[in-house]
């Protein structure tokens, strides 16, 4: 499959956010969080908006603009962006059932989210037609290539087993004991990749 990979523009945002929703309807996390709730759309929408406009929003597609697969990247200086951001949402979450879970997993992993600079991966989803076929590994080197010019290095947490050996092909190594969800939530397996040299 020939694809491009590219950052969207903040102008892409009606045609990212359905293809970024049905590309992570089926993941782990989501899963768990929504429980066979409904996300609650405004909310899926304003944070790839922020997303958009402030970070980093990577969309693998074909040559004729199909998109495979997207990704979400920030550059962070600490860990505590990712605090502040647990927090907000665990006093705005109430009594609504998707909101608290997923306040539980930012609150969970922004316990052990890394205290240095580094690029992290927030999420990254394959349109189910598309996986095994190479879409995340394009992603991946993508954006890896640049960390590695720049020195930086990248952080993540794995969602399935899968997920783990894909990174740990591209350089990732585990970075602690899982994080354990509650409820029988999936197992988030934290890690780290150093950034390479250019000549490796």
């Amino acid at each position: 499959m020939d694809l491009i990979v590219r950052r969207a523009a903040p102008a892409e945002l009606d045609r990212i956010v359905p293809a970024y929703a049905a590309a992570c309807a089926d993941e782990a996390v989501t899963s768990w969080v929504t429980s066979g709730r409904e996300l609650p759309g405004a909310l899926f929408r304003d944070s790839v908006r922020e997303a958009l406009g402030g970070d980093e929003v990577l969309v693998a597609q074909r040559a004729d603009g199909t998109i495979e697969g997207l990704s979400v990247w920030l550059t962070l200086r600490s860990a505590e962006r990712v605090r502040q951001e647990a927090v907000a949402l665990a006093e705005s979450a109430g009594a609504d059932p998707v909101l608290r879970r997923m306040a539980t997993v930012m609150t969970l992993v922004a316990q052990r989210h890394p205290d240095e600079p580094h690029v992290f991966l927030s999420s990254m989803s394959v349109l189910a037609a598309s996986r095994g076929s190479g879409v995340g590994s394009a992603i991946l080197r993508h954006r890896l290539h640049r960390a590695d010019a720049e020195a930086q290095p990248t952080y993540l947490e794995a969602s399935t087993p899968r997920n783990q050996a894909l990174y740990a092909r591209h350089g990732f190594e585990p970075l602690g004991e899982p994080i354990e969800l509650p409820d029988d939530g999936p197992r988030l397996q934290p890690m780290w990749r150093e950034p390479r040299p250019a000549d490796s």
